[in-house]
């Protein structure tokens, strides 16, 4: 499939956010390559959002080049956020299976 290419007149953006392993979140937009990281999640979201209107004003404003929108975050934010979706559907999983257990009890058989 062919990836999605923004232009000075339209485009689409992805945003992520996560909390790291030092308790601190991440907020990012992947095309504009914008990262903030803070001790509060909403607060991150904000400037993320903020910082992402500023730099596209700009980019569009001076036409600075296309291309800058249509960047990339770095590896190791992608491969960061990836952990965290990870680690969260396991604790998910494991929350779902206890709560299966509590419910059921001895009624869940292996047949």
């Amino acid at each position: 499939m062919k990836k999605f290419k923004n232009t000075y007149r339209k485009g689409i953006l992805t945003f992520i956010s996560y909390k790291t392993k030092e308790n601190t979140f991440v907020a990012a937009c992947e095309e504009l390559c914008v990262l903030v990281e803070e001790k509060d999640a909403e607060l991150a979201k904000l400037k993320a959002m903020a910082q992402t209107k500023s730099y596209l004003e700009n980019v569009v404003k001076q036409k600075l080049g296309q291309h800058l929108l249509n960047q990339s975050l770095p590896r190791e934010i992608k491969k960061e956020f990836l952990d965290f979706l990870k680690k969260e559907k396991a604790e998910r999983w494991e929350s779902s299976i206890e709560r299966v257990i509590k419910e059921n009890g001895n009624k869940l058989c292996a047949c």
